[in-house]
């Protein structure tokens, strides 16, 4: 699920860059908004996420009677496209404002086709289908994974240096001052207060870290990728730099950790949020990329 969760990141930066980076200068960008009653299907509104796992069956049962009607396996084929019927149509079901976007009669061709076993007229259906799937994933998909994939830090608190408890926004804030209060002071040669600021900036991102339970629950990956031992231990390497004056030496270990640190989970939840935070904003049926 993970490497799925990554993928659909990936491919949301990807699709939403390319369409920017190839517009004409000036030109707008318009995203659709999915229909709002899709909100239901998944997470919070959901206790599951329906909409998601259907999609995994239906790719599952298209990949099955792609595979069974190579082999001319009619028996099999009835099996997995029954299966298909039924949750093909629940798209309509559950988002009717998606209704004309499928075409249930192509089933129908298709089970005449086995029965006839007709097998490349049933390979050449099964296209036409999935040609109806890359319609609605081309128009949607990026969206959808932005608004109901991506993390909601509203109610988000994380402790700042006194312990009190801040929004993320604000804690972003504060990460930012502390990093440039240590480069500040290291170029100026101010070492007394260089080191403080990056005592400072290790309680931070512990309070940071521990934050992560709120998405990730019981889950320690995430945060050992980003904020575990290895950061924890460039972090004591810069105090050590520090102390002894190794200005060149504390400022390339800060560039270190604004790539293993700050980047690197930027890269993984900012954009997404950001893009969610803009598609949510909106009062109108698409957002534009100017």
């Amino acid at each position: 699920m993970k490497i799925l969760n990554l993928f659909l990141f990936s491919s949301l930066v990807f699709n939403m860059s390319l369409s920017v980076a190839n517009a004409e200068p000036g030109v707008s960008i318009n995203l659709k908004k999915p229909p709002a009653s899709l909100a239901k299907w998944y997470k919070p509104d959901n206790k599951r996420q329906v909409w998601l796992h259907t999609m995994f069956k239906l790719r599952r049962e298209m990949q099955a009677m792609r595979e069974y009607a190579e082999q001319e396996d009619g028996l099999h084929m009835e099996k997995w496209l029954t299966d298909f019927d039924k949750h093909y149509n629940k798209i309509s079901e559950m988002v009717p404002e998606w209704k004309d976007e499928i075409k249930p009669e192509l089933i129908s061709d298709i089970r005449n086709f086995v029965k006839s076993k007709d097998f490349y007229k049933v390979a050449i259906t099964l296209n036409k289908i999935e040609d109806t799937c890359d319609v609605c994933h081309e128009n949607y998909q990026p969206q959808v994974t932005a608004i109901y994939r991506s993390p909601n830090y509203d109610s988000l608190r994380i402790k700042d240096v006194d312990g009190e408890l801040q929004t993320i926004e604000n804690n972003m804030q504060d990460l930012s001052v502390v990093v440039n209060q240590i480069l500040i002071a290291l170029a100026d040669g101010n070492n007394k207060k260089s080191f403080i600021a990056s005592n400072d900036l290790e309680l931070q991102l512990k309070n940071l870290a521990d934050s992560c339970q709120f998405c990730h629950k019981n889950d320690k990956y995430p945060e050992a990728r980003i904020l575990g031992k290895e950061t924890t231990g460039n972090l004591k390497k810069l105090q050590k730099n520090i102390q002894q004056g190794h200005t060149k030496a504390s400022q390339k270990l800060m560039g270190k950790i604004a790539v293993t640190v700050c980047a690197r989970c930027h890269s993984i939840h900012k954009v997404v949020h950001d893009m969610r935070g803009a598609l949510m904003s909106e009062n109108d049926d698409v957002i534009k990329l100017e």
